[in-house]
């Protein structure tokens, strides 16, 4: 079949690729620092990641919860040159998804190298165009996620293992072995490549006419190679079990105890919805995409359809086989888990989509040729010429909208900082900017989130508790204190500060942040005076100073709700559970007098006694519900703490108040009747 296109001239075709590199480049950078208005609760743990690495904590082959670790080894390089910064998280994804348009373009032009002459010219660059001008791809390259790997390991394993098998070089399979064993470090969703890697050799094989006692060298060196690399990462798998699959686990869709008939029809209805993601339905998460939008466009998606009937038509050539095996692939974690973003879970199919678009985009000029090159081969041009226009003006428009959907649309989101938790991270920032000498107490968020250590610079010394049901204080510090409060959370923290510290002052940070400032200076004493001061001492551990009832009168079916209020008496190296009883009258039910209780640890778990030091105040607030059956009459309070693995009580000591079987008495309430 003779050409209807102009020679092939490398120069043109790199000069080509450079521009759509380019292209592609700029809308991964372009308005970086800005957007994504914020790291976000993910991204924030790479950046955690990264600052532990460099302030030269051993490196870890995977990072908690379930993270695997190359993302964070590529954000802590990037820190060295940029410095520590959310916009240097997102940086690293963005040159991630850079990187990710080349490698597509040597997959694509290995795998189209025996294609007609059409997509043999032409479909790598087409390619490498649609990743370039993706939404779903630059969506994923801008977020700081570790996802975003998974396309550029995937197409660089196949484009050295396809070179490999066409020109059996060993270098190749060498690169392809690397390559695979490196994805293994990128994101669960890798953990199927090695099965598009067998499938290369198997269609090599099977309809490549390659004899398969030539290839098994080859496979064996891909392999070897791959073990090798993923060897640390799998003696801490067989070390640590339950990190393989604790995430996989968690958003596994099928569930054991279920019958296979309703799991069958879960796993129906998810590979449906997997599959429709791509021209349908997209996510509803904002975080991440416009809520509803497809990963393609409507053009896109036309082309990904025909390219994917013209590879099942000639399904007997070795590399429409492998795409079509790589798409179903890829996109099972998708169709397997029920949590997360779609689009996210079946990223690694994007290097094989982009090159079915780009057949299914070139399908039609080749047929044209074929139907009418030898009879009338000045209308064949002319019609090619026209359905090329037709083609590039559908990328033109696709790199338009894409620009569109996300620099306008989604980032004029009103609710997009919110998303992002950017005021969380405002205030991380403004802790790492507090004097190091400075004890610092957060309330409510805790500082455990992601976005406070990551901007606060790790720092260790953040006390945080819950303000909505508690409030600790220091006793009488030695050096300053400051309290940060969220704005709008309903904690209560400000009020009490007020009250039991009248020598503070509060603080303003800046007229648009959304928490409050109140400042102790050092020497600062506690004002704390309990309504019914009630000294106690469980285990000459835990100081009692009192009580407080907010009423004295409680109807049958309300609540009762009292404040404990303790002293850190020294350190404690383990979690105790308090209890408060309310006893009356012998419960006909039960044979117990106990009606009502409220067992937790101190401030319902957000600050338990493991965190407490030495000097502290703590009120806890404490919400105990009446059965609505509850007599009227005089009802009696109890309190203690207990060792929750064990069950046995701490032994109290009061010299006002009775105690029995290690419950220290507080004092009684009345029930009314209704």
């Amino acid at each position: 079949m003779s050409a209807p296109f102009p020679p092939h001239r490398s120069r043109a075709r790199l000069v080509l690729l450079a521009a759509i590199i380019a292209a592609g480049a700029f809308l991964r950078i372009y308005r970086i620092r800005s957007l994504p208005p914020a790291e976000g609760y993910d991204a924030a743990y790479y950046g955690v990641d990264a600052l532990q690495l460099l302030n030269r904590e051993p490196p870890r082959l995977m990072y908690p919860p379930n993270r695997e670790p190359l993302f964070s080894y590529l954000v802590a390089g990037l820190f060295l040159i940029l410095g520590p910064s959310a916009p240097a998280i997102h940086a690293t994804s963005a040159l991630v998804g850079i990187l990710t348009i080349p490698a597509v373009y040597l997959a694509a032009d290995t795998l189209f190298r025996d294609e007609e002459q059409p997509i043999r010219r032409w479909g790598a660059l087409l390619a490498a165009l649609v990743v370039a001008f993706s939404y779903w791809h630059l969506n994923w390259s801008r977020l700081g996620m570790r996802a975003i790997l998974v396309p550029l390991l995937s197409a660089s394993t196949v484009a050295a293992l396809w070179r490999g098998l066409q020109t059996r070089r060993t270098a190749s399979f060498v690169a392809a072995g690397v390559c695979l064993g490196i994805s293994l470090y990128t994101y669960q969703a890798a953990r199927l490549l090695p099965f598009v890697v067998l499938a290369g050799f198997a269609a090599s094989a099977w309809k490549g006419n390659t004899e398969l006692r030539h290839l098994w060298p080859s496979l064996l060196i891909v392999a070897g190679v791959a073990l090798l690399v993923f060897a640390p990462l799998g003696v801490h798998f067989l070390s640590h079990p339950g990190s393989f699959s604790h995430r996989i686990d968690e958003a596994l869709i099928l569930e054991p105890q279920k019958p296979v008939g309703d799991n069958v029809g879960t796993l129906l209805y998810q590979a449906a919805r997997a599959v429709l993601a791509f021209s349908f339905i997209g996510d509803d998460t904002p975080y991440s995409t416009i809520p509803g939008r497809p990963s393609l466009n409507p053009i896109l998606s036309s082309f990904l359809l025909l390219g994917t009937v013209v590879s099942l038509w000639r399904v007997e050539r070795p590399n429409r086989l492998v795409l079509l095996i790589w798409l179903v692939m890829m996109i099972l974690p998708a169709a397997l888990a029920g949590q997360g973003p779609t689009a996210k879970r079946a990223i690694g199919t994007l290097p094989a989509v982009s090159m079915l678009i780009a057949l299914g985009a070139l399908a039609p000029a080749v047929a044209l040729w074929r139907w009418l090159g030898r009879r009338t081969p000045e209308r064949a041009r002319r019609m090619q010429a026209l359905w090329t226009l037709i083609v590039l003006a559908g990328l033109a428009w696709t790199g338009w909208t894409t620009f569109q959907d996300y620099f306008v649309t989604w980032a004029s989101n009103p609710n997009l900082p919110e998303h992002f938790e950017a005021d969380i991270s405002t205030i991380g920032k403004y802790i790492g900017e507090l004097p190091p000498e400075e004890r610092v107490y957060l309330s409510p968020e805790l500082p455990r989130h992601p976005s406070i250590r990551f901007h606060s610079g790790l720092r260790a010394d953040i006390r945080g508790y819950n303000g909505r049901v508690c409030f600790v204080g220091p006793g009488r510090p030695e050096v300053p204190i400051t309290y940060v409060l969220v704005s709008g959370e309903g904690d209560r923290s400000l009020g009490k500060l007020e009250t039991l510290f009248p020598q503070g002052e509060t603080l303003d940070p800046h007229p648009s942040a959304s928490f409050v400032v109140y400042h102790l200076p050092a020497g600062t004493q506690s004002m704390a005076q309990p309504s019914y001061p009630l000294p106690a001492t469980w285990a000459e551990r835990i100081k009692l100073i009192g009580y407080g009832v907010d009423q004295d009168r409680v109807t049958p079916g309300g609540t009762l709700s009292v404040s404990l209020f303790y002293e850190a008496v020294g350190e404690i190296d383990q979690p105790y559970t308090a209890f408060v009883h309310v006893l009356g009258p012998v419960n006909p039910d039960t044979g117990s007098p106990l009606w009502a209780q409220s067992d937790s640890e101190p401030c319902r778990g957000f600050y338990p006694t493991t965190s407490w030091h030495k000097g502290e105040i703590l009120v806890d607030r404490i919400d105990i519900h009446l059965p609505p059956d509850t007599p009227a009459g005089p009802y009696t309070l109890g309190t203690g703490f207990y060792e929750v693995w064990s069950g046995e009580r701490l032994p109290v000591t009061s010299n006002a108040a009775a105690t029995d079987n290690n419950v220290l008495t507080l004092g009684t309430v009345s029930v009314a009747a209704d």
